[in-house]
């Protein structure tokens, strides 16, 4: 998959979908006019959520991300992608229409994420529960008051002895990580980040230690994505066994 240069269609109309040990992961550039011919096939939920957001680039980020994850799991499924059918799903709590999106219709074994940050959306499917996260390297974040509140006290210490020219790196290195494990369990936001202690991210990604008081679901495994200069990125899966992780370029639509 890496570096494909097969035709959209070609690609769609052969797509095998995950095996239980992979994990496959899609890059999108964010282009504007790029998907717009597949606008028919986002529901009428879709596009309203598209037209509320107030920036165009904002609404650009958005149709690709949703376009890309209908194209991506049609041609999986073998269904038309107008004809996916989606909801939420909490493993933690009984509460209707909350948590990790799934499909509903077809019934299917895949899980998929997406994750969407600058000029660049990423789309991570696998036959375990998956969690992708994308971040564009933010000059203006204040990634001091951030880390008081995002880092375990070992994560600080690390991040604090880096030299300054590293630090803003590495703090969004943690945070993708982070984000991506927290989608994988669906707990997000209602588990601190500070409470997860992971390897630095100059090391291989690794869940060093969950101090949460919600449990984690199962063995938790990390990889860091080659997202590009000025990104950085990060998949997690929920597997006991090795995973492979195989990253893609999604390709444009013919003209």
């Amino acid at each position: 998959m890496t570096g494909t240069t097969t035709p959209l269609h070609d690609l769609l109309g052969r797509l095998t979908a995950p095996a239980p040990d992979e994990c496959h992961v899609w890059r999108l550039p964010v282009v504007a006019g790029r998907w717009d011919r597949y606008d028919q096939i986002l529901d009428a939920g879709e596009q309203a959520r598209r037209e509320r957001f107030l920036r165009e680039a904002d609404r650009i980020r958005y149709q690709t991300a949703h376009v890309g994850v209908r194209l991506l799991l049609g041609g999986y499924l073998g269904v038309s992608p107008q004809g996916l059918r989606f909801g939420r799903d909490c493993r933690h709590c009984p509460a209707v229409d909350h948590g990790k999106p799934m499909v509903l219709d077809p019934p299917s074994v895949l899980d998929f994420s997406l994750s969407h940050s600058g000029d660049l959306v990423t789309i991570a499917v696998a036959a375990a529960p998956v969690g992708v996260d994308v971040q564009e390297v933010e000059a203006r974040t204040d990634i001091a008051s951030i880390s008081a509140v995002s880092l375990s006290p070992a994560e600080q210490e690390w991040l604090g002895a880096q030299p300054v020219e590293q630090a803003r790196q590495n703090f969004f290195g943690y945070w993708a990580r982070k984000e991506a494990l927290l989608k994988a369990t669906g707990h997000g936001m209602a588990v601190p980040m500070s409470r997860i202690t992971l390897s630095p991210p100059t090391e291989p990604a690794r869940l060093v230690r969950w101090a949460a008081d919600r449990p984690l679901d199962g063995p938790a495994q990390l990889f860091d994505l080659t997202v590009g200069p000025g990104y950085t990125g990060s998949v997690a899966v929920l597997a006991a066994g090795p995973v492979r992780v195989v990253e893609a370029d999604l390709p444009e639509p013919p003209d």
